[in-house]
């Protein structure tokens, strides 16, 4: 073989495994964190106090995940439990809040906050390339920024506020974008509401839907990076 190609190849590879070093450690740390706290006490006091009010329960679990939106709070546990209290009925509470959350963020920091957030996102180089690349890519690439598992979604907010990108691209973007690590969290949820102590059957399904969700978010992390540097190589043509 080609020592070049060779020696090209052994980046990605190390990049790939790496990658999974990581993922493999993030799940041991969850499961570590899951055993040495009280997360399911937490989960059912939350489930309690959330049907405890009633009809008004989605209604206020709707209104903690629009701030938690706005105070770049990530929305992946606040989804999951709030699946282990409602099940697939927060499905549209979650979508409609983080949509909602997603637009005033966005308008604040294009028409309030705009030198605020532009010194921020200065501060950080690639992170800043990959922004102005999107912002000048179309809905497509915007799209595909929404739907990366290595940029915060709710940072992006604040930060696509400051760019060219219109409103209706940025809110259709953020629905798709936001759509399959939501069915994702409240599959889990949904399944952690159903499980009745320890039954096997509970942890095996889980265990098969976080795997599945490790090897979803690798895949689509590479593409997506792949494409987004390509946006980015674009625009500095």
């Amino acid at each position: 073989m080609d020592p070049a190609r060779r020696s090209a190849g052994q980046p990605a590879r190390f990049s790939s495994l790496g990658t999974w070093a990581v993922a493999a450690l993030a799940a041991a740390l969850a499961v570590g964190v899951w055993f040495l706290l009280p997360i399911e006490e937490w989960l059912r006091a939350f489930s309690a106090w959330a049907n405890g009010l009633g009809p008004y329960g989605l209604l206020a679990f709707g209104l903690l995940f629009f701030v938690a939106t706005l105070l770049v709070v990530p929305g992946t546990p606040l989804t999951i439990a709030g699946a282990v209290a409602f099940g697939w009925a927060v499905m549209p509470v979650v979508l409609l809040a983080a949509t909602l959350g997603s637009w005033l963020a966005f308008f604040a920091a294009r028409y309030l906050f705009r030198d605020r957030v532009r010194a921020l996102i200065e501060r950080r180089p690639a992170f800043k390339a990959t922004v102005e690349a999107v912002g000048d890519g179309g809905w497509r690439l915007l799209t595909l920024m929404r739907l990366s598992p290595f940029v915060p979604f709710n940072a992006q907010n604040y930060a696509l506020g400051v760019t060219e990108v219109g409103t209706p691209a940025y809110l259709i973007s953020t629905v798709i974008g936001m759509l399959p690590g939501t069915v994702v969290c409240v599959y889990l949820g949904a399944i952690g509401r159903r499980a009745g102590g320890d039954e096997p059957t509970h942890w095996i399904t889980l265990g098969l839907g976080l795997v599945a969700t490790v090897a979803v978010v690798e895949l689509t992390r590479r593409r997506v990076r792949a494409k987004l540097e390509a946006g980015r190589a674009g625009a500095g043509a």
